[in-house]
């Protein structure tokens, strides 16, 4: 039986590609989260803005 060597370099390139990865895909993940958030809020926002001004219209034609 050989011992087997081990490519330390190798290795610490494959383990810093892995890692990379990893982080990169998070920070992906993480920024479209922050959209999707920010355009339901947005859509939120619209449609109160909506509600309101149809319910001042209602009270403008009741008085």
């Amino acid at each position: 039986m050989t011992p087997m060597t081990i490519n330390w370099g190798e290795a610490g390139l494959l383990a810093g590609r892995g890692f990379g990865t990893v982080f990169l895909i998070l920070i992906i993940l993480a920024v479209a989260t922050w959209l999707v958030g920010f355009a339901f809020q947005r859509i939120n926002k619209g449609q109160e803005k909506a509600k309101s001004a149809t319910e001042a219209e209602t009270a403008k034609t009741q008085n």
